[in-house]
């Protein structure tokens, strides 16, 4: 699939207009284990836990018009298999690179995908993404893009709030690298 997202800083307080508008929202909880090929500064895949779910996952990255359009490969696995996952991965020489935490709420509208989130020491984030088929041309692209600045202005959010660093480099420039 391809995703297309735009994230931007928000406060917690932008919850009552989304569940006004939307239905109360789901309450999030997000565990992600990210590791690295040894010597690199990027991550090669993630491990997520939520909602009774290990997700795992890798992705090749690509922003167009300051919105990400990442293209994701990934599959599940039960719930009593992350120990053994982590340990797979670190016995095929995949080093620990950081650990991300989201809690929040979420909602679906239509394809859109919202998610406000708190996420480590970083703040209140709101994340809108709608995903495309891989063989998505540019225009669809470009009108998912448009679906979700419309749900951003609606909310009150405006370009000065777009947060167009990954999550990645805020946390390893606030944090340092792997904490629990």
């Amino acid at each position: 699939m391809v995703e297309v997202e735009i994230k931007a800083h928000a406060s917690e307080g932008i919850k009552e207009f989304f569940d006004a508008r939307y239905g109360t929202g789901r309450e999030v909880h997000k565990h992600d284990h990210y590791f690295r090929r040894p010597g690199e500064r990027i991550q090669a895949l993630r491990i997520r836990s939520y909602n009774g779910i290990v997700e795992l996952t890798t992705k090749k990255t690509g922003v167009i018009s300051g919105s990400e359009n990442n293209e994701e490969y990934e599959f599940r696995a039960l719930p009593d298999q992350l120990d053994a996952a982590l340990l797979f991965f670190r016995a095929l020489g995949y080093e620990d690179f950081f650990i991300k935490k989201k809690d929040g709420y979420e909602w679906t509208v239509e394809r859109a995908h919202i998610e406000l989130l708190s996420v480590n020491t970083l703040g209140w984030f709101l994340e809108i993404e709608i995903l495309l088929p891989f063989d998505s041309d540019e225009e669809k692209r470009e009108k998912a893009r448009e679906e979700i600045l419309s749900i951003m202005a609606s909310a009150g959010i405006g370009e000065d709030d777009f947060e167009s660093r990954s999550y990645r480099d805020m946390i390893l420039e606030k944090e340092g690298g792997i904490q629990s």
